[in-house]
């Protein structure tokens, strides 16, 4: 059975081992140095921390069974044409390698879309590389591409270094 759980200081040991994990399983392909320099610099503990205490952010961790799998974040965001408090943005929807391919994602996105109808946003907005599979699921959920352009990081394989923009209004 698929729950989730909302984030407490409590868990960030937890959250911060599986955003390691997942981003390692999932996104090493884009990265000439193996992901080490963007890990380093957007996935400090200290920064999951301060999140954590965000009016505006909002963590869940994934459980299947008894085992946390994932963890996604939500955080309030400004989409054109919307009032900023009518918008969040799925900034993060990660699952360990052991966890793909069950249902898990879809689950995941439900509960994204519920999630957002009870706190009244009119829109969902996400970003995925372009190269990522995940970009079926959110089309599937009935996200639609708004804007696309190309990462300028240090060590990105260029190939890969493209980004969507996609919005679902709900």
């Amino acid at each position: 059975m698929i729950t989730f759980k909302k984030c407490e200081q409590i868990d960030l040991d937890l959250l911060h081992k599986i955003a390691i994990q997942s981003y390692n399983d999932t996104y090493q392909y884009l990265w000439k140095d193996k992901g080490k320099s963007y890990l380093e610099r957007f996935y400090k503990k200290e920064i999951f921390k301060e999140e954590l205490s965000a009016a505006d952010i909002f963590y869940f961790l994934i459980y299947n069974g008894e085992n946390a799998v994932g963890f996604v974040k939500l955080k309030e965001n400004t989409i054109e044409s919307y009032a900023p408090s009518k918008c969040i943005e799925l900034d993060k929807l990660y699952l360990l390698k052991e966890a793909i391919g069950k249902g898990i994602g879809k689950s995941t996105m439900n509960f994204v879309i519920s999630f957002s109808k009870e706190k009244n946003y009119a829109a969902i907005s996400l970003k995925v590389m372009e190269s990522s599979p995940a970009k079926f699921v959110y089309e599937k959920a009935g996200f639609v591409q708004i804007d696309q352009y190309d990462l300028d990081y240090p060590n990105i394989v260029e190939e890969h270094a493209s980004i969507l923009t996609m919005v679902c209004k709900i």
